[in-house]
Formats: C-alpha cells, sequence, structure tokens
C-alpha cells in the first residue's frame, strides 16, 4: 500500500469528521433531514476511506456500499462480520440521501419523508459506530493510529501525508 493510498483514506476521514460534528447539533435542534444527510455522508466517506486504502478512488458515487462490500469486506479480516452488521444502516441512509437534503429530485420528483426522531437517533449512532470501525481498519491495514479529533487528525495529516495535498489559499 502506498502513502497516497493512505493520505487519500485519511483525508475522507477527516472529512467524515466534519459531518459527525454536525449531527449533535441537528439532532439538538430537531433537524433530523440535516442529521440524516450527515449521518449518511459519515458512512460514504468511511467507505470511501477504507476502499482508498484498497486503491479505488470513488469521485460521484453516492453508494459506496456496493464497492464497500466486494472490495474492502474481503480484505477485513476479523472485522468482516463487524462490517456486515452495518449494511443495512448504510443502505437505508443511502436511500435517504436526496429526499433528505433535496425536496425536490433531478427528475423533478417531490419528495417529503416524515422523520421518526427516535430512529433518526438510532440511526445516527449506527453512523459514527461505522466510522469508527473505518477507523480501525485503517489501523490494522497500515499499523498507523489516528487521531478521532478533526484538529488532531488534520495536524496528523497535514504532518505525515504532505507530499500528497495540493494546498489551495
Amino acid at each position: 500500500m502506498s502513502d497516497i493510498h493512505e493520505a487519500r483514506a485519511v483525508r475522507y476521514f477527516a472529512d467524515a469528521l466534519f459531518d459527525r460534528d454536525t449531527i449533535s447539533p441537528a439532532l439538538e435542534n430537531r433537524l433530523y433531514p440535516v442529521a440524516v444527510f450527515h449521518a449518511q455522508q459519515v458512512c460514504e466517506k468511511g467507505a470511501k476511506g477504507c476502499l482508498a486504502l484498497e486503491s479505488i478512488v470513488v469521485a460521484r458515487d453516492h453508494h459506496a456500499s456496493d464497492l464497500f462490500t466486494v472490495h474492502v469486506i474481503p480484505a477485513s479480516g476479523e472485522l468482516d462480520n463487524r462490517f456486515r452488521e452495518f449494511l443495512p444502516v448504510m443502505s437505508r441512509l443511502e436511500s435517504y440521501y436526496i429526499p433528505s437534503r433535496y425536496g425536490v429530485d433531478t427528475a423533478g420528483r417531490v419528495h417529503y419523508l416524515k422523520y421518526n426522531p427516535a430512529k433518526v437517533t438510532e440511526m445516527t449512532k449506527t453512523a459514527l459506530e461505522f466510522l469508527e470501525l473505518c477507523f480501525v481498519f485503517f489501523e490494522t491495514q497500515t499499523g498507523r493510529s489516528l487521531p478521532r479529533s478533526r484538529e488532531g487528525l488534520e495536524e496528523y495529516f497535514l504532518k505525515t501525508y504532505s507530499p500528497y495535498i495540493r494546498g489551495l489559499e
């Protein structure tokens, strides 16, 4: 595995932490569509981080769980069964991606979801557990420990992978 794959994975995880940190304020303010959207993003970016370690870059796919199932789970060893437990919630969150973010989709269909606060809270909790397992996958595959805070992970990312980072001002 090359450092560029690790750099991509860590960058995806850093993006996921921003989404993670958006969920709690959204729940507190009863912004359930926002919480669901960011929970889906946590799962997608966690999955993309794991896929990056397997040399797969997914740029525009909002259904990363299919690739995740084919490429990451077989490579996950002892984490296999734990990852499989998350697939139903990942799939459900993926199906909510468009209607939770956009009331009208690109085909012009109008969406309205009624959110059950307890179910939203449960799905968001599961998304956060999935992200943690993605971090464990990275650490198992690379032998490197990752910080779990946004600031800590950003500092680690910049220090460890600077040759691969394209800075923008």
